[in-house]
């Protein structure tokens, strides 16, 4: 199972996008990216998400 599943991805006002994801446990969380268009906040969070794996997997 992959670890988070984005729910929906919506603008909150000029160039901050709000991500809303489901973690693979079933608790939903939300994020607030900084991005031009939809695209960019799909991404960025998309390398948030590989970050804090990498961290996790360092940290433990």
């Amino acid at each position: 199972m992959k670890p988070y599943e984005i729910l929906s991805i919506e603008n909150a006002g000029g160039k901050y996008w709000v991500v809303t994801y489901k973690l693979s446990n079933g608790q939903t969380e939300i994020e607030t990216i900084d991005a031009l268009d939809h695209h960019e906040a799909f991404v960025k969070f998309r390398n948030f998400m590989i970050k804090q794996q990498k961290n996790q997997k360092i940290s433990s």
